[in-house]
């Protein structure tokens, strides 16, 4: 979506737009919780989680703490939103997303005063019926505070954790994770929309399908005698470590695994569908 800002008038060598604002909309089908994304709930709960010690670097520049801090605030986490036509819950996988979002801006030349909302669908084509999603949310949220409050409780947590010793989530193959993402330029001007189905539950199938995709960028970009530059060295994300490598390598991997990705631009009006593979941000 970045990418697709930048092109709007020829890219930066013409004046391409800043992204101001991005707000992503994920939904899926199938798939239940992975046995260590679990574990990692109670953990966080019971404060085994390992702790930040004085000297440790953060994962993105300081610079977007501001950003990050802003994202993941109670009132933006937790109220629901009106974004994308629709209204919108908690995401908690936008603890994971937002820090690698900031990671990867910087390399991307994305301003530190970017806003990022990361947000869950929680029905499907929004409707009067529905609230526009908002009954939805309202009752994901309720169960959420409730599901909080009974995790809360130790004796329940310890029967979890006797559970969890014969627990297995083996994902959904049929499954799906639906991503509908807008970029609003800073000037208030262009806007791109991104519409993404990656196949697989989001647990085990889709995330598994992006570890292949990003190890095959991986493997081509660093093949004996490539002639594009080689990817970021260090612990980077995805994104930070390939966006110099050549045009489209990671977007060419993902829909070779399947991934469907769809970016139009709107600009005075009129709305453009513009390759995903051959944007600014060389994904």
């Amino acid at each position: 979506v970045g990418g697709a800002l930048g092109s709007v008038g020829g890219g930066d060598d013409n004046g391409g737009a800043t992204l101001g604002g991005l707000e992503l909309n994920f939904r899926s089908k199938g798939g239940g919780f992975p046995h260590g994304t679990l574990e990692t709930i109670l953990d966080t709960l019971e404060g085994k989680a390992p702790k930040r010690r004085e000297g440790d670097p953060y994962f993105y520049p300081k610079e977007y703490r501001g950003a990050a801090n802003a994202a993941l605030s109670v009132s933006s986490f937790v109220l629901p939103k009106y974004q994308l036509g629709q209204f919108t819950g908690p995401n908690f996988m936008s603890v994971i997303n937002v820090p690698v979002l900031c990671r990867a801006a910087p390399a991307l030349g994305f301003s530190s005063e970017l806003s990022i909302s990361d947000k869950s669908v929680m029905s499907g084509r929004p409707s009067l019926l529905n609230g526009y999603g908002l009954f939805p949310v309202q009752a994901y949220i309720t169960a959420l505070i409730v599901g909080g409050v009974v995790l809360a409780l130790p004796p329940f947590r310890w029967l979890l954790r006797g559970r969890l010793k014969t627990y297995s989530c083996g994902g959904d193959p049929s499954g799906k994770v639906f991503l509908d993402a807008r970029g609003t330029s800073a000037n208030g001007g262009p806007s791109a929309t991104a519409r993404c189905v990656f196949p697989g539950d989001p647990g085990i199938y889709a995330t598994g399908l992006f570890a292949a995709a990003v190890a095959n960028a991986l493997h081509e970009a660093t093949a004996p005698g490539s002639k594009h530059p080689m990817p970021l060295a260090g612990f980077n994300s995805p994104l930070a470590a390939l966006h110099g490598c050549r045009e489209g390598l990671l977007v060419d991997h993902l829909r070779a695994a399947g991934c469907t990705i769809k970016v139009e631009v709107g600009e005075e009006g009129k709305v453009r569908e513009v390759d995903a593979a051959k944007l600014r941000s060389k994904l």
